[in-house]
């Protein structure tokens, strides 16, 4: 498991180039609540922090696995993914991302970019084998072939022009 805070104090005293981040993450599970991830996976992450002048550069790599429902059965879908991050913090940065007490907590930044990379729909395997009807009712693709006519309407095929 990594550190989620990150001493920064080396980079800042121009003793190291960057610091090496290698190893797993486990979100925890207060922040999946008000998301579609159902589950997660420990997070992979590595990469390094590095800095630039008054800035300080992350460039990450995530890898894991998320459980999402699917959009149609709302079956449990496994959703792999692999997020590369290329982050500048410091003070003229957009973000609200804020080195404390030569500190940065990296948790927040991997759980943003976890955040954006859920799409926003996927379907299980076997959602497609499903017929898709019910008692009085049926879907209605472009691939069938015969003519559905409202039976409320069905008398205005008699009237020619």
């Amino acid at each position: 498991m990594i550190i989620i805070k990150i001493d920064l104090t080396k980079l800042i005293c121009n003793n190291l180039y960057e610091i090496p981040i290698d190893g797993e993450l486990i979100i925890p599970s207060e922040l999946l609540d008000g998301t579609d991830i159902r589950k997660i996976s420990p997070v992979k992450v590595s990469g390094v922090i590095s800095k630039s002048f008054e800035e300080y550069e992350l460039n990450i790599k995530i890898t894991g696995v998320m459980t999402l429902p699917c959009a149609r059965t709302l079956k449990d879908v496994s959703y792999p993914f692999d997020i590369d991050i290329d982050e500048v913090i410091g003070e003229n940065s957009d973000n609200s991302l804020k080195i404390v007490q030569n500190r940065l907590e990296i948790l927040p930044i991997i759980w943003q970019y976890i955040l954006v990379d859920v799409p926003l729909r996927v379907l299980a395997p076997d959602a497609y084998e499903k017929p898709i009807e019910g008692d009085g009712w049926r879907l209605i693709t472009e691939d069938d072939e015969k003519e559905v006519i409202d039976p409320r309407l069905a008398k205005l095929k008699d009237y020619k022009e």
